[in-house]
């Protein structure tokens, strides 16, 4: 895999540990026991989708990929276009016979380039947006208030706003003003918390593998709470612009860790993993993206 690490304060993260004696359960740190009685409506907590709970390895056994979806999606011409112009740095290496011998993959998957060459708008440090920042193997705390719920993302330190004081979400051609996080209602059917969302800035990416939204996309998040340590999530997006279909993302969980699993400094809670701008002109470029450069410009899409 050709991938870009992008200079935060990852040192920090690579030194702090999970606690000692966190147990290791079937793929993901299993600190509760999942049969134990709980509320399925509640939500507020630390919920992670990392193998080892944070602070590196990818996502769990069964909490299902990076990607948003093992799908080919159905592109609009507009929507093929804006896919081409995407040159990301995660995937199997372009060209490679690595690619090769997967062509059962969509091309989204196998066409990464070096991070010298790629134009993921993340490495410059701007937000990645939803859904991408769900699908990033590092824990987001649910913090649960009257009228909202809002979800604290680790990487990035990224706040995402989820209404649920019953206002109308905004049309896509009623939106003036693109936000790097969107605009998110949310609603219970049954025990399942329905989160309907819209007007994203299209510089965002789906995923890592640079699969592209407009600004019409419209998201729909599923969460169900299925134990007492397991959150499940699908989600369904329709973006008529650039999708021909609405499009169905593999079923992801996260699972649920003690708010003093992360530590740090002697302190417990998310890390502040920031991606700052000053870092990316002085480290980030000096170590990663020149090395990687080839001299040549991106190869051209297929």
């Amino acid at each position: 895999m050709v991938a870009a690490a992008v200079a935060v304060s990852w040192v920090e993260v690579r030194f702090a540990q999970p606690p000692p004696g966190a147990g290791a359960g079937p793929g993901y740190p299993r600190v509760y026991d999942p049969s134990m009685p709980f509320e399925p409506k509640d939500l507020a907590g630390i919920w992670t989708p990392n193998a080892v709970g944070f602070g590196g390895g990818g996502r769990c056994r069964d909490c299902g990929d990076r990607g948003f979806s093992l799908e080919f999606p159905v592109f609009t011409p507009a929507g093929q276009a804006a896919f081409d112009s995407n040159t990301p740095s995660y995937g199997r290496a372009l060209n490679s016979a690595d690619a090769a011998a997967h062509p059962e993959e969509h091309l989204g998957r196998r066409r990464a380039q070096p991070p010298a060459l790629g134009n993921d708008l993340y490495q410059s440090c701007n937000p990645m947006g939803i859904p991408r920042a769900i699908l990033y193997p590092d824990p987001e705390e649910f913090i649960v208030l009257p009228d909202r719920i809002l979800q604290h993302f680790q990487w990035g330190y990224g706040l995402r706003t989820i209404w649920m004081d019953g206002r109308a979400l905004p049309k896509p051609i009623e939106v003036d003003i693109p936000r790097w996080w969107g605009y998110a209602v949310g609603r219970w059917d049954g025990n399942t918390l329905v989160v309907t969302s819209t007007g994203y800035d299209e510089r965002t990416w789906v995923d890592h593998f640079g699969y592209p939204h407009s600004d019409e996309m419209v998201l729909e998040e599923r969460y169900t709470r299925i134990n007492y340590d397991t959150l499940e999530l699908t989600m369904t997006l329709t973006d008529p612009k650039y999708y021909a279909k609405p499009w169905v993302a593999q079923t992801k969980r996260m699972h649920l860790i003690p708010r003093d699993f992360i530590q740090s400094s002697n302190w417990s809670g998310l890390l502040e993993d920031l991606c700052a701008p000053v870092d990316e002109v002085d480290t980030f470029n000096r170590l990663i993206r020149d090395p990687a450069g080839t001299g040549q410009p991106a190869a051209p899409p297929r």
